[in-house]
């Protein structure tokens, strides 16, 4: 998971970034170097097939330390960007099927996942939506779903 730190006043620039392996619950301890204790920053997450997800405001670190969940609510988002993937416990998510990274998910995602699910691919892969190392019809049926949905980055 790649995290980055914006300013929250435009053009929200970048001030800095840290990447981490979170673990199945969706938890990771990122670190930091250029942050200033007290000044908040929109916090902003993506992985490797997701869509950019921005945090819904400012937060700001103390002592050099900040948590924040986006789990917890769809509001934690900026624009409720997120989808629901469990009732008990109630848990959101990032939005998954951005295989090329031009914040909206498409046709054209879609054409590579299906080009991918012909050719059998397998592995740690971006077109393999799903994270069971095979590209195939399920991979496709989220990136069609949420091409559907007009799912896109959401952001200031």
């Amino acid at each position: 998971m790649k995290v980055y730190l914006r300013n929250i006043s435009s053009p929200y620039s970048k001030v800095d970034s840290s990447e981490f392996k979170i673990n199945s619950s969706g938890s990771g301890v990122f670190d930091f170097g250029n942050i200033t204790n007290g000044t908040n920053y929109y916090i902003i997450i993506n992985h490797r097939n997701s869509i950019e997800t921005w945090s819904s405001g400012g937060n700001s670190f103390t002592a050099g330390t900040m948590t924040y969940s986006f789990i917890t609510a769809a509001n934690r988002a900026y624009g409720n960007n997120q989808i629901q993937v469990d009732n008990s416990p109630l848990r959101y998510a990032i939005y998954s099927g951005d295989v090329n990274q031009d914040e909206i998910v498409d046709g054209a995602d879609a054409g590579i996942i299906d080009n991918d699910a012909f050719n059998f691919v397998t592995g740690y892969v971006n077109t393999d939506l799903t994270g069971d190392d095979l590209v195939d019809a399920s991979d496709e049926a989220i990136v069609d779903n949420n091409t559907f949905n007009f799912v896109g980055v959401i952001k200031p």
